[in-house]
């Protein structure tokens, strides 16, 4: 009998084993290049010390792809972009990369950058200082507008957000001041300002040459456009360090990281379980409690 019990006694210690080193979920971070054609998408898991390329593919419209690459923004596994001089919301798909059609016309000479916060989508014109921010729902029907702080023209950092450390982790807004112009101030929803200069790369020794941010729930993220690296920042505010990303090549054109995008960002727009165990590791779980259960029936007898 003691060969059967040990073999079980294995079996359940190496279901424990997989199922603890399954992987938990990593930081990824999308990007949207200012490429004037070959517009493309990227994904960089920035969990580690070194950044991973998990991601990298051409728009797949056609007219997209052709123009200025600008917007973008993660609901779940649908990517919502945007270029320089279209008012159109196009989309596409983190898996099958598939042309999925134009959400809307906004109506806008070109779109900045594009966010979410899982339920809704909020875009802003580029070529305009109004700093309206049009609402849509994910049927592209305009639901309502918001304008966040003074209208710096042509604002290409924006993020919609739940930060437990801001306004109670209630909605707000985080963006820079203008193209190529940070710090990034925070907004109630109403669009009003909550915290002024709350992310300052300048203070860092950065300059002001950052565009595009990304809340992951965690940390955030911020395009420094010409110095092919993110900037990392806690929940807080607090500079953390340096992703460099000049590691990985681009094929299509070079890399100038305008917008940024994570899920996780908000409640309505999380990133999945962590610690699933894979379908190997279920296999190995179930085949040990048949085992068992042969082996309790067994000396049942």
């Amino acid at each position: 009998m003691r060969p059967m019990k040990n073999f079980v006694l294995a079996l359940a210690a190496a279901g424990c084993l997989f199922a603890s080193s399954a992987p938990v979920n990593a930081s990824v971070i999308w990007g949207n290049s200012a490429s004037s054609g070959n517009v493309n998408l990227e994904a960089f898991d920035v969990s580690g010390g070194t950044p991973v390329l998990v991601a990298q593919f051409l728009v797949p419209n056609l007219t997209a792809r052709s123009d200025n690459g600008r917007g973008v923004a993660l609901l779940g596994n649908t990517i919502y972009y945007t270029t320089a001089n279209s008012g159109n919301i196009y989309v596409t798909n983190t898996i099958s990369h598939a042309d999925l059609g134009i959400l809307v016309n906004t109506g806008f000479p070109g779109i900045a950058n594009v966010s979410t916060d899982g339920t809704f989508i909020y875009a802003n014109s580029y070529q305009s200082s109004t700093g309206i921010i049009n609402k849509y729902n994910t049927s592209g029907v305009l639901v309502g507008t918001v304008t966040v702080g003074p209208g710096f023209f042509g604002r290409d950092g924006f993020e919609v957000q739940n930060n437990p450390n801001l306004d109670g982790g209630a909605t707000t807004f985080i963006s820079n001041r203008g193209d190529l112009t940070s710090p990034y101030d925070v907004y109630k929803a109403d669009g009003t300002l909550l915290v002024s200069a709350f992310i300052n790369p300048a203070a860092n020794g950065f300059g002001t040459a950052q565009t595009g941010i990304a809340y992951d729930g965690n940390h955030y993220f911020v395009s420094q456009i010409f110095g092919n690296e993110l900037l990392e920042y806690s929940g807080t505010g607090a500079f953390i360090g340096v992703k460099n990303l000049a590691g990985i090549p681009n094929p299509f054109t070079g890399r100038v990281l305008e917008d940024l995008s994570a899920v996780g960002n908000t409640v309505d727009n999380p990133p999945p379980t962590p610690n699933v165990p894979e379908p190997a590791t279920l296999t190995m779980l179930g085949l040990g409690a048949i085992i068992l259960g042969w082996r309790r029936r067994k000396l049942a007898l």
